[in-house]
Protein backbone atom coordinates (compact mmCIF):
# COMPACT_ATOMS: atom_id res chain seq x y z
CA UNK A 1 0.00 0.00 0.00
CA UNK A 2 1.24 3.77 -1.39
CA UNK A 3 2.00 5.99 1.83
CA UNK A 4 -1.03 7.85 -0.10
CA UNK A 5 -3.25 5.05 -0.12
CA UNK A 6 -2.45 4.51 3.63
CA UNK A 7 -2.87 8.40 4.04
CA UNK A 8 -6.91 7.63 2.41
CA UNK A 9 -7.40 4.76 4.55
CA UNK A 10 -6.30 6.16 7.96
CA UNK A 11 -8.67 9.63 7.29
CA UNK A 12 -11.18 7.41 6.78
CA UNK A 13 -11.03 5.39 9.55
CA UNK A 14 -10.24 8.79 12.03
CA UNK A 15 -13.63 10.34 10.40
CA UNK A 16 -15.78 7.04 10.81
CA UNK A 17 -13.88 6.58 14.91
CA UNK A 18 -14.57 10.37 15.60
CA UNK A 19 -18.15 11.06 14.31
CA UNK A 20 -19.60 7.62 15.16
CA UNK A 21 -22.09 7.29 11.53
CA UNK A 22 -20.09 8.34 8.42
CA UNK A 23 -21.73 7.48 5.09
CA UNK A 24 -19.14 6.90 2.73
CA UNK A 25 -20.17 8.85 -0.04
CA UNK A 26 -17.78 8.43 -3.35
CA UNK A 27 -16.58 11.85 -3.22
CA UNK A 28 -14.82 11.40 0.34
CA UNK A 29 -12.83 8.18 -0.98
CA UNK A 30 -11.51 10.45 -3.90
CA UNK A 31 -11.15 13.47 -2.22
CA UNK A 32 -8.96 11.25 0.63
CA UNK A 33 -7.35 9.53 -2.14
CA UNK A 34 -6.82 12.55 -4.27
CA UNK A 35 -5.67 14.67 -0.93
CA UNK A 36 -5.53 13.68 2.20
CA UNK A 37 -4.39 16.76 3.92
CA UNK A 38 -7.52 18.70 2.52
CA UNK A 39 -10.33 15.61 4.18
CA UNK A 40 -8.07 16.33 6.91
CA UNK A 41 -8.53 20.01 7.85
CA UNK A 42 -12.33 19.33 6.25
CA UNK A 43 -12.97 16.73 9.25
CA UNK A 44 -11.36 19.58 11.73
CA UNK A 45 -13.34 22.04 10.68
CA UNK A 46 -16.93 19.30 10.90
CA UNK A 47 -15.25 18.61 14.32
CA UNK A 48 -15.10 21.50 15.60
CA UNK A 49 -17.82 23.35 14.15
CA UNK A 50 -20.85 20.73 13.96
CA UNK A 51 -19.69 18.06 17.29
CA UNK A 52 -17.33 20.13 19.48
CA UNK A 53 -20.13 22.01 22.24
CA UNK A 54 -19.71 26.01 22.27
CA UNK A 55 -22.18 28.83 22.66
CA UNK A 56 -24.69 26.14 21.06
CA UNK A 57 -25.01 22.61 21.83
CA UNK A 58 -24.97 19.34 19.97
CA UNK A 59 -28.43 19.25 19.48
CA UNK A 60 -28.97 22.58 18.35
CA UNK A 61 -26.43 22.11 15.64
CA UNK A 62 -27.74 18.91 14.39
CA UNK A 63 -31.51 20.64 14.04
CA UNK A 64 -29.75 23.04 11.81
CA UNK A 65 -27.88 20.92 9.97
CA UNK A 66 -31.37 19.07 9.59
CA UNK A 67 -32.96 22.05 8.56
CA UNK A 68 -30.32 23.42 6.03
CA UNK A 69 -30.03 19.93 4.48
CA UNK A 70 -34.06 19.96 4.28
CA UNK A 71 -34.06 23.16 2.63
CA UNK A 72 -31.13 22.30 0.23
CA UNK A 73 -32.74 19.28 -0.61
CA UNK A 74 -29.86 17.02 0.27
CA UNK A 75 -31.97 13.86 1.59
CA UNK A 76 -28.97 11.94 2.50
CA UNK A 77 -27.59 14.53 4.89
CA UNK A 78 -31.04 15.35 6.18
CA UNK A 79 -31.22 11.54 7.17
CA UNK A 80 -27.72 11.04 8.90
CA UNK A 81 -28.54 14.32 10.28
CA UNK A 82 -31.88 13.09 11.99
CA UNK A 83 -30.26 10.00 12.60
CA UNK A 84 -27.29 12.01 14.78
CA UNK A 85 -29.83 14.06 16.16
CA UNK A 86 -32.18 11.26 17.72
CA UNK A 87 -29.19 9.79 18.74
CA UNK A 88 -27.97 12.99 20.68
CA UNK A 89 -31.63 13.31 22.29
CA UNK A 90 -33.56 15.48 20.01
CA UNK A 91 -37.04 14.67 20.30
CA UNK A 92 -39.36 13.51 17.25
CA UNK A 93 -41.28 16.68 18.02
CA UNK A 94 -38.23 18.58 17.82
CA UNK A 95 -37.19 17.73 14.29
CA UNK A 96 -40.84 18.22 12.95
CA UNK A 97 -41.60 21.81 14.47
CA UNK A 98 -38.04 22.67 12.88
CA UNK A 99 -38.96 21.65 9.71
CA UNK A 100 -42.37 23.32 10.11
CA UNK A 101 -40.78 26.38 10.78
CA UNK A 102 -38.07 25.71 7.84
CA UNK A 103 -41.16 25.77 5.67
CA UNK A 104 -42.46 28.95 6.29
CA UNK A 105 -39.96 29.95 3.80
CA UNK A 106 -41.74 27.47 1.11
CA UNK A 107 -43.87 24.83 1.76
CA UNK A 108 -43.29 22.94 -1.26
CA UNK A 109 -39.48 22.76 -0.02
CA UNK A 110 -40.65 19.90 2.95
CA UNK A 111 -42.34 17.82 0.07
CA UNK A 112 -39.24 14.98 0.13
CA UNK A 113 -37.26 16.17 3.70
CA UNK A 114 -40.29 15.82 5.79
CA UNK A 115 -41.50 12.18 4.89
CA UNK A 116 -37.55 11.12 4.91
CA UNK A 117 -36.94 12.69 8.63
CA UNK A 118 -40.45 10.70 9.85
CA UNK A 119 -38.81 7.68 8.23
CA UNK A 120 -35.89 7.93 10.32
CA UNK A 121 -37.81 8.92 13.38
CA UNK A 122 -39.50 5.26 12.91
CA UNK A 123 -36.16 3.73 11.79
CA UNK A 124 -34.68 5.45 14.99
CA UNK A 125 -38.10 3.70 17.22
CA UNK A 126 -37.84 0.13 15.95
CA UNK A 127 -33.85 -0.04 16.85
Amino acid sequence: MSETDQKAKDILARMERDRGTVIMQPWRSILSQRDPEFMERWHELIMYTLIKERALSRQVKEIIAIVMDAMTGYEEGLRIHTRLALEVGVTEEEILEALEVASLLGLHNISIPLPAAMEECDNFKKS
